[in-house]
């Protein structure tokens, strides 16, 4: 019997099966559920195919033919599987490694050890992890799956905060491994779900952020009629979804209505207090006593500003200066006091708990806004010429450490222009340009770190729209229309 109708026919299955899940990954409509049943479809072919080709050879004795046909025919179909429910639970680190390689041809060491990670982060071991970052180390440059390890290997460690940030900054990588995207997006889904974080999940499928495996399709879809969200799947939809996902026996107890939430309300503390001096002092002494929020800031900084203001208060200082014969002048001093003192502890609280300064007119509103605008942008300017500095001073870093540090400056920054408004903005950026710029292109020409030099000059292109820096823009935009080099082929800017 011949077989030799095997191959043409397997080949096309292959690529139709594959054009089918990647068509799938850009989908969130009916499409999705039409593709994910071709693509159901065809690998059930290929199964079969591969075990009818396998029967025939055994049969005529080419039975190492045949054992090659099931490792390359038959496990690609179910790999994906098998690394799922076998080799990540058991975590089976080296032969998810190396069997993720019958996927793609196309830089099939980035898959490969994205499931080595994964296996990892479901049973952490030593001399795994060891293996996966010797691995990892090789490869140059820093693309996507170099941070998606990383992610893994934190994860496994329990930094769950740090794993979410490295995922989600895969975003600014031109480099784009898309089976390697869909286990990210399926991650941070899962990770979401499991913090109750349903408006984060509902933003991300608003956005189309990743792409769309069928257990984040199915969460996504949760989380958007849970908040209510444009466009939220009618319940049929929903179970659909939850059908074409895997582990439904642990996600069906998602269906359950989420419990009421309690809301507790705190009895206001309803004291009359005559004189602005003395509502201060109570204003202050309960944002000290209870959480603190902004409102309760701006409460406390607009009644001392009142106070320290008031006429009453002015003529309350001046007879106990009459009575204590105190030197001219010092009504003045005392209210310049009193504003420093408060102004320190109430920058303290702000700073603690990362709040903006509230908007008031007066001796303690106006410094608090100073002091913080300041601090921060000082904090910020340090940030980025200590990690400039490192261009002159010859030490280099790994490129993922390079990228971690580059994160963690971005996330500084975007938490001091939170809190300190346009304002800051406008002065933190001219800064951030200047070493920005300056790391980007010794990254680039010193360092070939292509992806992570065009991430770098794309942030700082997205920050001078947001200021208005003409100057900065032209530049940013030629450099973020050279052609980056990547595995996935090269990248330029339309």
């Amino acid at each position: 019997m011949r077989i030799s109708w095997f191959s043409p026919l397997y080949l096309l299955i292959v690529r139709l099966h594959r054009l089918a899940l990647d068509a799938r990954r850009h989908e969130r409509t009916w499409r999705f559920f039409l593709f994910s049943a071709f693509a159901g479809v065809l690998a059930g072919l290929l199964i079969a195919l591969s075990a009818i080709a396998t029967l025939v050879l055994f049969q005529i004795g080419f039975w190492p033919l045949a054992l090659l046909v099931i490792a390359f025919s038959a496990l690609p179909p179910l790999q994906p599987l098998l690394q799922r429910h076998v080799l990540a639970p058991l975590g089976m680190v080296r032969s998810g490694f190396w069997l993720a390689h019958i996927i793609t041809m196309a830089d099939s060491d980035a898959y490969a050890l994205v499931c080595a990670a994964w296996a990892h982060a479901r049973k952490p071991a030593s001399a795994n992890e060891a293996w996966i970052i010797a691995r990892r180390d090789k490869r140059t440059p820093l693309g996507d799956t170099e941070i998606i390890v990383t992610a893994l290997l934190a994860a496994a460690r329990g930094d769950a905060d740090t794993a979410r940030q490295l995922m989600r900054s895969t975003a600014e990588m031109v480099e784009n491994h898309p089976l390697v995207r869909e286990l990210v997006g399926e991650w941070l889904a899962v990770d979401a779900a499991e913090r109750e974080a349903w408006n984060e999940l509902a933003a991300d499928a608003a956005a189309a952020r990743w792409p769309a495996s069928s257990l984040t399709f199915f969460l996504e879809g949760l989380a958007t009629r849970r908040t209510g969200a444009k466009g939220a799947p009618r319940v049929g939809e929903l179970w659909l979804r939850w059908l074409l996902a895997p582990h439904r026996h642990i996600t069906r107890r998602l269906f359950a209505a989420p419990p009421a939430p309690v809301i507790v309300i705190e009895p206001a503390r309803v004291v009359e207090i005559d004189g602005a001096l003395p509502r201060a002092v109570a204003t202050h002494l309960a944002i000290i006593e209870r959480p603190v929020t902004g409102d309760r800031l701006a409460q406390a900084v607009a009644a001392w500003d009142a106070a320290l203001l008031d006429g009453e208060t002015q003529k309350w200082l001046a007879r106990r200066a009459l009575e204590l014969d105190a030197p001219l002048g010092a009504v003045d001093r005392a209210i310049r006091e009193v504003a420093v003192a408060v102004t320190d502890e109430l920058a303290r609280i702000a700073e603690r708990t990362t709040l903006a300064a509230p908007s008031s007119q007066g001796p303690v509103g106006e410094s608090l806004a100073r002091r913080l605008r300041h601090g921060r942008l000082d904090a910020v300017e340090a940030g980025f010429t200590r990690w400039e500095d490192r261009r002159h001073s010859g030490t280099h870093r790994a490129p993922i450490d390079e990228w971690r540090e580059w994160v963690a400056l971005r996330a500084a920054y975007d938490a001091a222009i939170a809190t300190g408004g346009p304002e800051l903005r406008r002065l933190a950026f001219p800064h951030a340009y200047a070493k920005g710029t300056s790391m980007a292109v010794w990254l680039w020409n010193g360092r070939s770190e292509y992806a992570l030099s065009h991430a770098i000059s794309r942030w700082l292109l997205s920050e001078a729209l947001a200021v208005g820096d003409t100057e900065a823009i032209d530049l940013c935009t030629r450099n973020c229309r050279l052609m980056v080099p990547t595995r996935t082929g090269n990248y330029q800017r339309p």
